[in-house]
């Protein structure tokens, strides 16, 4: 690797994961620090990611240098489902579909443990999203129930309680104690606070500030600003998160599928390996730039 590296991509059709090396403008796809992975999540600190491959479960450090350190959690693994790491990449959830189970990890970045196992076999629907808390004793899940969905909290030892109803969820974002959770139907994000003492909801974005078809949220300067990709209208709109005004909106050429964080920049679309380059927003100058996604090299021939 040369250059600067600020941030992972997760490459699904090679089934690879690679550094973003380079400054804004001139980036590129490094060389793959993972290959041949069966599911693989990138952290949000851009240097951490999941990795499952050959049924073994993996977390990898380092994995913006040319050192990368693997540790096995644990072997003969389930398929999982989805999954979230937490904002500072300490703890982790994971979902196996097959089992109905969320699995809730701690200790990420030094001794990972498991914190919990939360059957989610008595609640009726498909888990679409899910968040948890740094600690790894926490977490969130939208489940969809046909046209319906609802927001769950879950803990260790207790049943799911449905915190709100949703006409059809999208991504959520947790940070600290707010909890933001996007509603497609109703083009709106809302902020959820004091969930264990007299729930709060505000709603921070609607379709007044131009919220259309959210495809993914997420926080940035700090959390002062809700930063929204419109599959619609192909945008990126910034909202402050507690005046509720509008401070930024970036036109887009393409339309965006996501909005993950990845080290100092946001990933909007992952881009097609040899084809299409991936997307990343600089939210600190509310830039788009495009990074050049490299085909894998052929397999080299066994003699």
């Amino acid at each position: 690797m040369r250059g600067p590296v600020s941030g992972l991509l997760v490459d699904t059709q090679t089934r690879a994961i690679r550094p973003i090396v380079g400054i804004p403008g001139s980036a590129y796809a490094g060389e793959t620090a993972v290959r041949e992975a069966d599911f693989a999540l990138a952290a949000p600190n851009g240097q951490t990611a999941l990795v499952t491959r050959e049924s073994s479960l993996y977390v990898l450090r380092r994995a913006d240098s040319d050192q990368p350190v693997w540790r096995i959690l644990g072997e003969n693994a389930a398929t999982i489902g989805s999954a979230a790491w937490s904002e500072d990449a300490e703890a982790l959830a994971l979902y196996f579909p097959a089992e109905s189970r969320l699995q809730l990890w701690a200790g990420m970045q030094d001794a990972p443990e498991i914190t919990a196992e939360i059957d989610l076999s008595a609640v009726e629907g498909r888990l679409k999203s899910v968040a948890v808390t740094s600690d790894g004793t926490t977490a969130f899940a939208v489940i969809e129930n046909g046209e319906s969905g609802a927001l769950y909290i879950l803990k260790a030892g207790e049943s799911p309680r449905m915190l709100i109803a949703l006409n059809r969820a999208g991504s959520l974002v947790l940070s600290g104690n707010s909890l933001y959770v996007a509603d497609l139907e109703r083009n709106e994000i809302v902020r959820l606070e004091d969930w264990d003492s007299g729930l709060s909801v505000t709603t921070v974005a609607t379709a007044a500030h131009g919220v259309a078809n959210p495809v993914g949220i997420a926080l940035a300067s700090r959390g002062d600003l809700l930063l929204v990709a419109n599959g619609e209208t192909r945008q990126v709109v910034a909202v402050h998160t507690t005046r509720f005004t509008v401070e930024a909106v970036v036109d887009l050429d393409f339309v965006p599928t996501r909005l993950e964080p990845t080290g100092s920049v946001f990933l909007l679309a992952s881009g097609t390996a040899g084809e299409t380059p991936a997307q990343v927003l600089d939210a600190s100058t509310m830039k788009v730039y495009f990074v050049p996604v490299p085909a894998l090299p052929p397999p080299a021939a066994v003699e």
